[in-house]
């Protein structure tokens, strides 16, 4: 049988739970709905994947046959996160953080709390008086 993913918010921590059939898309919204001023990116064979293949079930990009489960919460650093989904999962992913009108890839602050990286986002926005947006995907 091949390992599923969802996604359940019980208020503050992301929890995954490996399943088939959930698709890129769907891990992206819960993402954003929980830190509207983070965008979660997920990678295929070391390219961003395109829009039409964001409607992809993640088992098709899985690297791994034993695949975990694992907690995202909010203290956790962003390169935790990042390092979770590849040693859990073997998808490659990056966390951009919403300046004004612009996405910052967090490279230079992975070692910030998704919880920060999400407040800085929101007081930019707030400083520049520019509404979060809903990732369309």
């Amino acid at each position: 049988m091949v390992p599923q993913l969802s996604i359940s918010n019980n208020i503050t921590p992301m929890i995954l739970h490996v399943k088939p059939d959930i698709k890129a898309t769907d891990l992206i919204r819960q993402f954003n709905e929980i830190y509207p001023f983070l965008r979660l990116e997920i990678y295929y064979r070391g390219e961003e994947m395109s829009d039409a293949t964001h409607d992809c079930l993640l088992c098709d990009i899985v690297h791994r046959k034993a695949v975990e489960s694992f907690a995202i919460l909010p203290e956790m650093k962003v390169s935790e996160v990042e390092s979770m989904f590849w040693e859990n999962m073997g998808i490659q992913i990056s966390i951009f953080r919403k300046s004004g009108k612009t996405w910052l890839e967090s490279s230079f602050t992975n070692y910030w709390s998704l919880e920060r990286q999400n407040s800085l986002g929101k007081d930019m926005n707030d400083f520049m008086k520019v509404e979060p947006q809903k990732i369309r995907v």
